[in-house]
């Protein structure tokens, strides 16, 4: 075993990043486990070779060439010098023409596949960027460490004075999979549908068929809820579709404590995923007894070796859509990708689909000249339609404080007791490794848009750790920003260059007001009998270390400084690619998530959303890749 942590030592401490102690006792405990379950894997090279060293040469060449737009424009269409780039077939593509192309394989792209591939008279090829899912991901406990590994994209947003300012070297972080199952192998698990009225609120700007009551049928058609208390409610929830919805079998007793505390504060213990959002609850998760389940091991490893007619590959990066512009409007033929050194052309006969995610898909419509004109054009890239591709990007902007204290402490926890929480989960799927953050609760502010839904969500973790921590971080997040960002190309190099991100958090002034509005709310729980009882004490030390601890404490001012220091995003992006009417000038897709000007292409992921849900995304995307297979089914059969 010794041996084994010294010959993982250096990796082991890469992937503990500062979130988890990386001590010897550490590098023991994750290297048994990394034994078990096997790793996470290497970055994936698309080329064979070191892209970054061909670049760079490429670089060089061009140095006296003042036409940089040009020059990476042509980047779009040919490959690196040197390499090795070639049309040879792959054992996986046993086929270059397909019926249906699923281009990504996150949270919607599974679903996708796996609901087209029914019908087997159709060939589905599900096309990912991403490796295989690891055994390592199912594990509850480790979701922290997946942030940033090789299993994410590893995105940055562009830093700005005006929020996460605790992260200014590298600007707000952001967390999109780069896996089969996508970021529903690599998030919190939380099972969110959001609010009725958010779907109320689609129709009514004008997209037909996404009414609440037109998308519940979509939400159960997926939902195989085991919880026995959760289920009695007919109306909202069902136990036959593939995606295991439940809670955690392994509960601490922090958990109790904050569940007891909000129950004091007055807050109605509810179903969050019911008729009544506002309350408090111990969090359903997609799970099922201690093992996470995603997008994935949900909806296409069960079929994945019965159906002949799906073809799966992963580690192939697609690099743009091709389409036949001898028609009026820009027909969708097929795909361009690259895999292990070869570049690959398959067609589609009937649709191509992008579930990309919010900030790929955008990424590719742009790459493949579907986007703003002003700024494609800039780049010199051919223009096929103009529309607001990378426009309305929201997220659920949060706040989180490491200041509750605790007395009793998990992180006293010696470590064979740590190796006994390894064997309890690998033989009974119970334990610290099988659980995530469970208290999740919803207040309406004081300026709601609309009575009666909320629009802030509190949520609690342990501060560093999902297993073994000292304090608790009290998160307050902003379900209805009003704050608009943007995704675009980089300039400097369109397909390989990581793509510029503004956020644009807390530009409207009402968003930090309510932001704060939830800070003053939750910070009540202190002074409730359950966390004295408890000896929760509030610790402000960690939230002083800067030029906040300069207000007065209790200020307005102090909690705004507070707010622009440590917000953060909450990872659930949406809004680039928005669904809306055709006289809506921001809408790139139409109530059947059609790109407009186009033929045959779909997009059907979180980008698609004009407002973001009042929650985790993970579930209404999975329900909008339901109803968007019922869709397509509906025209091809």
């Amino acid at each position: 075993m010794v041996s084994a942590a010294g010959n993982t030592t250096d990796d082991l401490c890469s992937i503990c990043d500062g979130r988890v102690e990386c001590a010897p006792t550490a590098i023991l405990l994750i290297t048994l486990i990394h034994t078990l379950y096997g790793n996470l894997g290497p970055e994936i090279d698309y080329f064979r070779k070191n892209v970054h060293e061909e670049r760079r040469l490429s670089n060089l060449e061009t140095e006296t060439n003042s036409d940089v737009p040009k020059y990476r424009a042509e980047m779009m269409y040919k490959y690196p010098k040197n390499q090795n780039v070639n049309f040879e077939p792959e054992d996986e593509v046993s086929e270059t023409e397909y019926d249906f192309i699923v281009v990504g394989g996150g949270t919607a792209g599974c679903v996708v596949a796996s609901r087209l591939s029914e019908n087997r008279k159709w060939k589905v090829l599900l096309v990912e960027a991403g490796s295989e899912e690891p055994k390592m991901a199912l594990i509850p406990g480790l979701t922290s460490e997946f942030k940033g590994s090789a299993l994410d994209w590893q995105y940055t947003m562009r830093p700005k004075k005006g929020f996460c300012q605790n992260q200014s070297e590298r600007g707000c972080e952001i967390v999109q999979g780069k896996v089969l199952g996508g970021t529903s192998t690599i998030n919190d698990m939380a099972y969110v549908r959001g609010n009725p009225a958010d779907y109320d609120d689609w129709a009514l700007a004008g997209n037909e068929g996404w009414s609440f009551s037109q998308v519940l049928p979509y939400f159960k058609y997926s939902e195989g809820n085991y919880d026995k208390d959760i289920t009695r409610n007919k109306n909202y929830h069902s136990t036959r579709g593939p995606l295991d919805v439940g809670r955690y079998p392994y509960v601490d007793d922090n958990v109790d404590v904050l569940l007891s505390a909000f129950n004091e504060l007055g807050y109605n213990y509810t179903d969050i995923n019911g008729r009544n959002q506002l309350g408090f609850m111990r969090i359903q998760t997609m799970s099922y007894f201690g093992e996470r389940v995603s997008s994935y091991t949900a909806f296409i490893d069960p079929i994945r070796k019965l159906r002949s007619n799906l073809v799966v590959i992963t580690e192939a990066l697609v690099m743009r859509i091709l389409f036949d512009d001898n028609t009026e409007n820009f027909r969708a033929i097929g795909i361009e990708f690259v895999r292990n050194g070869s570049r690959r052309r398959v067609s589609a006969s009937k649709e191509i689909i992008l579930c990309a995610g919010t900030i790929n898909s955008p990424k590719l419509l742009m790459q493949s000249g579907i986007g703003p004109k002003d700024y494609l054009e800039y780049l010199n890239i051919k223009v096929l339609n103009d529309l607001p591709v990378g426009g309305n990007f929201q997220d659920h902007v949060s706040v989180c404080l490491p200041v509750i204290k605790l007395t009793k402490t998990a992180r006293t926890v010696r470590f064979p007791e740590k190796l006994k929480d390894i064997t309890t989960y690998y033989t009974k799927g119970n334990g610290p490794l099988s659980a995530n953050y469970q208290v999740i609760a919803f207040k309406e502010s004081t300026i709601s848009d609309i009575f009666g839904t909320p629009d802030l969500e509190f949520r609690f973790r342990g501060h560093d750790s999902n297993m073994y921590y000292d304090k608790i971080d009290i998160c307050t997040c902003l379900l209805t920003p009003k704050s608009r960002g943007q995704v675009l190309l980089n300039a400097t190099d369109p397909v390989y260059g990581k793509p510029l991100i503004y956020p644009n958090f807390l530009k409207e002034p009402s968003d930090a007001k309510k932001l704060l509005e939830g800070i003053q709310e939750i910070v009540k729980l202190f002074d409730t009998e359950v966390f004295k009882s408890a000896e929760f004490e509030f610790d402000p030390r960690h939230i002083l270390n800067n030029e906040c601890s300069n207000h007065q404490r209790v200020s307005e001012e102090f909690w705004s400084c507070i707010i622009r220091h440590f917000s953060a995003p909450l990872q659930n992006y949406a809004g680039t690619c928005k669904m809306g009417p055709a006289h809506d000038h921001e809408s790139v897709v139409d109530s059947n998530l059609r790109v407009y000007g186009t033929v045959n292409l779909r997009v059907v992921d979180a980008s698609i959303m004009p407002k973001v849900t009042r929650g985790s995304t993970a579930a209404p995307v999975i329900m909008i890749a339901e109803k968007a297979s019922d869709l397509i089914k509906t025209i091809w059969y």
